[in-house]
């Protein structure tokens, strides 16, 4: 099963769902090991109803510029859209001999008062080049103009911790935004929160990393839902609150099962590289034999998002 199969025309009856969760499942340790632990009977047994008819792996040898819960859209025949506008979020690039990483920004623990700053200081610079910025969050600036028409932009989320060289964005203004970087290197060197935050032992911020949210990228969606409960604790390899939240995701789709035994039309797992698309299955003798002698597991079927192998 791959991507490529063709596939029925996703519902679009305002009261079904089409389930996506992202960091369903892990490459990291920590969390792999928890998947042993998870108890979701609820998943389960929704899944057990199911078949996976479609999977794919967007590894990086794919170049893909997005993860998997921000590709699962084409499953409904639906493109992203690089639009004029876009995220910002401010970040460390760590320079090595050969190499430059864009360190994980939540780790910089930037406070509302220090990115209010830093967005005056560089705001005039975006808007000589026709980009209007907004803040919305520490690690979020809104950005909008013609400069990022047409530019694929790679999640943050896929980034952090990797080599920048990869991911710079390709497109027919990316030079402007790379000189854009170079100018906010040096007029962030010296400026007071980076000063302070140097002295207190804290990264600065000496670059920034344009990014789309999912709206943006898909801003006429169908009914999917796009659960995003396990990021947080997924991106920090916290076991014990990413357990927590698959505990509430799984009370979650009971829920929904029992307000409508067939409202959930279809549940999508992903990983950092691969999803599973999973939808309902005719209960024929030789489905229901098959489920007998093999009932589905759901730590089988998350462990296969990291695993490359077909669980079922």
């Amino acid at each position: 099963m791959n991507d490529a199969l063709p596939l029925p025309p996703m519902h679009t009856d305002t009261d079904q769902q089409h389930w996506v969760i992202a960091y369903a499942s892990s490459h990291a340790a920590p969390l792999q090991k928890a998947l042993a632990t998870l108890y979701l009977p609820h998943l389960e047994k929704a899944l057990s109803g199911m078949a996976c008819v479609a999977e794919s792996d967007l590894s990086r040898e794919t170049a893909s510029p997005l993860l998997p819960h921000e590709n699962t859209p084409a499953l409904w025949q639906q493109m992203p859209i690089w639009g004029d506008e876009a995220l910002i979020t401010p970040c460390h690039w760590q320079v090595g001999m050969n190499e430059v990483l864009l360190l994980n920004p939540e780790e910089m623990h930037l406070s509302a008062d220090e990115s209010q700053q830093l967005l005056a200081a560089v705001k005039p610079y975006f808007e000589e080049d026709g980009l209007s910025l907004s803040y919305e969050s520490p690690l979020v600036w809104h950005a909008k103009g013609k400069l990022l028409q047409d530019m694929p932009f790679a999640s943050l989320d896929k980034v952090a911790g990797q080599h920048v060289k990869d991911w710079l964005p390709q497109g027919p203004h990316a030079r402007t935004l790379q000189r854009l970087q170079s100018e906010m290197q040096m007029l962030l060197y010296q400026h007071p929160v980076n000063e302070l935050r140097s002295q207190q032992g804290r990264w600065n911020v000496n670059s920034f990393w344009v990014h789309r949210s999912f709206k943006q990228l898909y801003p006429n969606t169908p009914m999917a839902q796009i659960h995003l409960e396990l990021r947080d604790a997924a991106c920090a390899a916290n076991t014990e609150a990413w357990c927590q939240q698959w505990q509430l995701l799984d009370t979650r789709v009971a829920e929904a099962i029992q307000a409508s035994p067939s409202r959930v039309a279809s549940i999508s797992l992903c990983s950092e590289t691969s999803w599973r698309h999973y939808r309902p299955q005719n209960t024929s003798w030789l489905h229901t034999l098959k489920r007998r002698l093999s009932p589905l597991k759901v730590q089988a079927e998350l462990r296969a998002l990291t695993a490359g192998v077909s669980a079922s």
